[in-house]
C-alpha cells in the first residue's frame, strides 16, 4: 500500500466516523477527536488493515494525518519507526 493511499483511506475513515467534510479535516494541523470517535477509527484502520498501532487505548486524543500515514506504513512494511 502507497503512503498516498494511506493518506486517503485515513482522511475516508476519519471523514465516515465524524462526520466532517474530507476539507476540513485536511485543513487541519492535527484532528482532534473525543474517545468515542478516537476508537471508532483506530479500531476500524487496525482491523481493516491488519496492523497494531497501539493507539487504541491511548490517552491522546489528536493526531497528524501525516504522522499516522507514515506510522501505518512502517507498520505495513515491517520497516522500524524511529
Amino acid at each position: 500500500m502507497t503512503p498516498t493511499f494511506l493518506r486517503q483511506f485515513i482522511i475516508y475513515t476519519i471523514c465516515n466516523v465524524t462526520g466532517e467534510e474530507p476539507g476540513n479535516i485536511v485543513a487541519l494541523d492535527k484532528v482532534e477527536l473525543n474517545t468515542r470517535d478516537w476508537e471508532q477509527i483506530f479500531s476500524r484502520l487496525e482491523a481493516i488493515l491488519d496492523v497494531h498501532t497501539g493507539l487504541l487505548t491511548s490517552t491522546e486524543r489528536s493526531i497528524s494525518i501525516e504522522a499516522l500515514t507514515h506510522l501505518l506504513h512502517a507498520r505495513l512494511t515491517g520497516d522500524i519507526i524511529v
